[in-house]
C-alpha cells in the first residue's frame, strides 16, 4: 500500500506516526511520504516538507506566509499526483488540509481525515464542504461521531491516541517541601516567544514564595537554541528537556502550558494545568466573533465546565499565572482538580486508537 499523509504540526506528527506503525504492522510493504515532523520520518516515511516549517498560527499571521504555504501545497499536489497514494490520510491542520482533499477528490483518491477539524466550535459551515471531499473521517471525540453522522458523513470513532502514548507511565511520587513546575510553551515558535517570557516570570515569583522545581519539556518543532535564548534573555535557570512519553509531566505537581494537545496529556496524566493563549489583536478580534463555546481549553470543552484555569491574550502574564498556580496548589482545590481530571481522562476512550484507525483506513481500501 501507498499513503501520503500530510501532518502539519507536533501533534499531528505524532499521532500520524502512531498510525503508520499499526499500518505497517498490518502491511510491511506500506510506503508513506507526504508532510510532517520527525516521528513520521522515524518511522519511514519520505518528508516533502517538516512540519516545523508550517506551524504559523491565526489569520493574518498565515497571510503573511502565504507564499511558503502555496509553494509546500504545489509541491505536495505535484507529488500526489505522481505517486498516485491508495490513500491520503489528513491529519487535523484543517486550512490547509481541506484544499488538499478537495484536490485529491478531483484526482479520484480516497481520502481518509484522521483528528476532526473542530467544526462544533466555530466554521460549522466546512462540514459541507468535508462532505463533497472526504470519503472517511477517523475522530478522536464520542460527540463527534453524532455530528457527522447528523451531517451524512462516513464516520469511526476510534478514541484518543494519548490513552495509548502514555500507556505505562505513572505518576512520580511527591517530593516534601518542594514543588516540581513543567513548562509546555507549545509546538510552534510564536507561542513559545509570546508565552514562554510570562511562564518564566510566574516561575521567578513563584521561587520567592516557595521552592519551585521548574523544567521546560521542548516539542520536537522547537529548537533548543530559540528556548536557551529566552531563558537567557529572561534570566531564568532551569533544564531543557527533551519531548517524551508523558514521563516530564507525570514528574510534576503542575503544568503551565500553551492551549493544545498538552493539555489533555496533562488530564491524561493528573497533572493539574494552568492553560493559557495569546493571539494577535486581529485574529483574537475575529476569533471571540466565531468561536462559540465558552471555554477555549481542550480540558474543559470536554469536561462541559471550567476544570482548569483559562488564561487568554492580556491575562497571560507572570502575576496571574503564579496567582492561579498559588490557588491551584492549595490542597482541598488540587484534590478536587484531579479528581476532575480523572473524569475527563475516562471520556477520551480505551486503549487502541492508533490500531482501530489503522483498521478503519485499511477496512476502507479492502
Amino acid at each position: 500500500m501507498k499513503i501520503a499523509i500530510v501532518a502539519g504540526e507536533a501533534s499531528g506528527d505524532l499521532h500520524a506516526s502512531e498510525v503508520l506503525k499499526e499500518l505497517k504492522k498490518l502491511d510491511p510493504n506500506v510506503q508513506a511520504f507526504g508532510i510532517g515532523g520527525d516521528l513520521l520520518a522515524r518511522n519511514g516515511m519520505k518528508l516533502i516538507e517538516h512540519a516545523r516549517d508550517m506551524g504559523i498560527v491565526g489569520l493574518f499571521n498565515v497571510l503573511r506566509h502565504l507564499r511558503m504555504f502555496q509553494r509546500v501545497f504545489d509541491e505536495l499536489i505535484e507529488a500526489i499526483a505522481r505517486e498516485r497514494p491508495d490513500v491520503v490520510l489528513l491529519v487535523d491542520y484543517p486550512d490547509f488540509n481541506l484544499r488538499v482533499a478537495k484536490r485529491c477528490r478531483k484526482m479520484g483518491l480516497r481520502v481518509v481525515y484522521y483528528i476532526s477539524p473542530q467544526l462544533w466550535a466555530w466554521r460549522r459551515g466546512r462540514v459541507k464542504q468535508i462532505a463533497k471531499s472526504v470519503d472517511h473521517m477517523i475522530v478522536i471525540f464520542p460527540f463527534e461521531e453524532e455530528f457527522y453522522r447528523q451531517h451524512g458523513v462516513p464516520v469511526t470513532y476510534v478514541g484518543h491516541p494519548l490513552i495509548e502514548q502514555v500507556v505505562g507511565v505513572g505518576r512520580a511520587a511527591p517530593r516534601e517541601g518542594i514543588t516540581r513546575v513543567v513548562l509546555l510553551p507549545g509546538s510552534r515558535r510564536m507561542e513559545v516567544e509570546a508565552l514562554l517570557p510570562p511562564m518564566l516570570d510566574a516561575i521567578r515569583i513563584l521561587r520567592q514564595e516557595r521552592k519551585i522545581d521548574a523544567f521546560l519539556i521542548l516539542a520536537p518543532t522547537i529548537e533548543y537554541e530559540e528556548v536557551d535564548e529566552i531563558l537567557k534573555k529572561c534570566g531564568v535557570d532551569l533544564p531543557i528537556l527533551p519531548h517524551d512519553r508523558g514521563e516530564g509531566i507525570a514528574a510534576a505537581d503542575l503544568a503551565l502550558s500553551s492551549s493544545g494537545t498538552a493539555t489533555l496529556e496533562c488530564a491524561v496524566l493528573g497533572t493539574p494545568v494552568v492553560v493559557m493563549y495569546r493571539l494577535s489583536r486581529a485574529t483574537h478580534w475575529l476569533a471571540r466573533r466565531l468561536v462559540k463555546l465558552p471555554q477555549f481549553s481542550l480540558v474543559n470543552i470536554i469536561a462541559g465546565k471550567e476544570v482548569v484555569p483559562e488564561l487568554l491574550q492580556d491575562e497571560v502574564t507572570g502575576e496571574r499565572i503564579a496567582a492561579e498556580a498559588r490557588r491551584m496548589l492549595e490542597p482541598a482545590m488540587y484534590r478536587q482538580i484531579t479528581g476532575e481530571l480523572a473524569a475527563v481522562k475516562e471520556k477520551l476512550g480505551k486503549f487502541g486508537a492508533s490500531r482501530r484507525a489503522a483498521k478503519a483506513i485499511m477496512g476502507g481500501l479492502r
